[in-house]
């Protein structure tokens, strides 16, 4: 397997087990048809310590902290937010 499909798998069953720890469903509008859809929104951007996008350079325990500090929204309530 080439290093660029072991991120990219790795990434996606990492997004998946966020996905279901954060409920599976956009927490404005329920949606929960495509995981591809649903994104981590930080409710507090000052308390950030990394973007989820560089979630594979962080270990497993970073990545649920970082988490925690997240809800799940859709691509368009996230939108919204911003």
């Amino acid at each position: 397997m080439s290093s660029y499909q072991y991120v990219k798998e790795w990434r996606h069953n990492t997004k998946q087990k966020l996905v279901e720890a954060l409920g599976s469903c956009c927490q404005i509008c329920t949606y929960n048809k495509c995981n591809r859809v649903l994104e981590l929104h930080h409710i507090d951007s000052d308390e950030k310590d990394f973007h989820m996008s560089q979630m594979n350079r962080q270990s497993w325990d970073k990545i649920k902290i970082e988490a925690s500090k997240c809800i799940l929204l859709c691509a368009n309530c996230h939108r919204e937010v911003h």
